[in-house]
């Protein structure tokens, strides 16, 4: 006998959402982890629901109650997926992305799914056939499925846009990966209006996520969950091959650390907040000026530390008046109670002095707070 070709792709789709929740379970807690989730976890549902509706038109006289049943899911939900996609690549957006237009998005789009939801069930508990209804045992399309099906094709057209107009927004490392999943998406619906007899739209979303995951979920471990940079460990690694690097193939780098200046005053007159904020508007401008092969994290509270391919002392001082630059301009904007302010210690590495990581490490912070000391002075 012969498998239908649905079967195959919906097993294999079904497998792979479901390693990737056990392989995302493994990782640490963090927002774009349970965002992550949430949309595995609802592709997954809307994935066992089209196999059932599928199931059920095999033996229609027996199995009829699970085309309903499958059906309506798919009709009720399938707007929620491409929320739940919103909120996830709203995760890695930073502070610039957070304007009043992206708000009003959600808030419409969400609107949206609620609406759907309401309306689709509406129509099956009283049999309005608005959507689809079954004719006998035969399923039909109602009025307002194409005006329906319109609608979640432009949403998923401005899921594309939205990242696409955010882009800056998003940090530069994570934008092919984070662009994959509405591209994706995208890409199966136009496949699922083309090829009706199998479902691509959650296939797609599938692999969409596998590249997230692998890109993007798998290096939680090294990743600031609060700035979205590098954390401490992710920073003690680029840095250890950073130097290896340097001692074995010649390839001169050179690292920056840097202090917020009274981090501590933010905090205690304006609260904890408030020193998060402050924490992120320095990874923002960080992100801005180095490129995206620049490794940058904070090294710890309110400290950051950025490895870049720079090889010349001229050229890193200049990418350290450039940050100062953009802080100062932040400053004159105005849009918080306080100022930021910050030390920075530079240093190109010396190949011919050998130092390890950490000596290397330790002559940066060196150089910090000789300049903190001064702006506290």
């Amino acid at each position: 006998m012969e498998i239908p070709g649905w079967i195959i792709l919906n097993v294999y789709t079904g497998l792979l959402l479901v390693l990737l929740l056990i392989f995302q379970s493994k990782n640490i807690h963090t927002d774009s982890g349970d965002r992550f989730n949430q949309l595995d976890i609802m592709t997954l549902v809307l994935l066992v629901s089209e196999t059932l509706g599928h199931l059920g038109e095999y033996c229609p006289d027996k199995l009829l109650i699970l085309t309903k049943i499958g059906y309506y899911i798919i009709y009720a939900l399938d707007p929620a997926d491409y929320l739940f996609a919103i909120l996830y690549i709203n995760c890695w957006l930073n502070e610039k992305g957070r304007t009043k237009g992206r708000k009003y998005f959600i808030e419409i789009y969400k609107a949206f799914v609620l609406v759907n939801f309401v309306l689709v069930t509406v129509s099956t508990l009283f049999n309005l056939k608005w959507f689809y209804y079954f004719d006998g045992t035969e399923y039909m399309r109602g009025p307002l499925f194409m005006v329906r099906g319109v609608l979640l094709l432009v949403f998923c057209i401005l899921l594309s846009v939205y990242t696409i107009v955010y882009r800056d927004s998003i940090f530069s490392g994570y934008r092919i990966a984070i662009f994959s999943l509405p591209t994706l998406a995208l890409l199966g619906a136009l496949f699922q209006i083309v090829f009706s007899g199998m479902d691509w739209t959650y296939a797609s979303i599938a692999v969409g996520l596998l590249i997230l995951f692998f890109h993007l979920q798998d290096r939680n471990l090294d990743i600031d969950y609060l700035t979205g940079t590098l954390n401490r460990r992710g920073l003690d690694i680029r840095m250890e091959e950073a130097v290896k690097n340097a001692q074995g193939n010649g390839r001169i780098f050179s690292a920056i650390m840097l202090d917020i200046d009274r981090f501590k005053q933010i905090n205690d007159s304006y609260g904890h907040s408030e020193g998060d904020s402050a924490l992120k508007i320095v990874a923002d401008i960080l992100q801005e000026v180095f490129s995206g092969d620049t490794a940058i994290g904070r090294y710890g509270g309110d400290e950051f530390c950025i490895i870049t391919k720079i090889d010349s002392q001229k050229l890193l001082d200049d990418k350290v008046e450039l940050v100062e630059d953009e802080l100062e301009k932040w400053n004159y904007k105005k849009e918080k109670p306080y100022q930021i302010e910050v030390s920075m210690g530079s240093l190109v590495y010396d190949n011919s002095k050998a130092m390890s990581a950490k000596k290397f490490q330790e002559a940066i912070d060196k150089l910090m707070y000789i300049q903190k000391r001064k702006h506290h002075s």
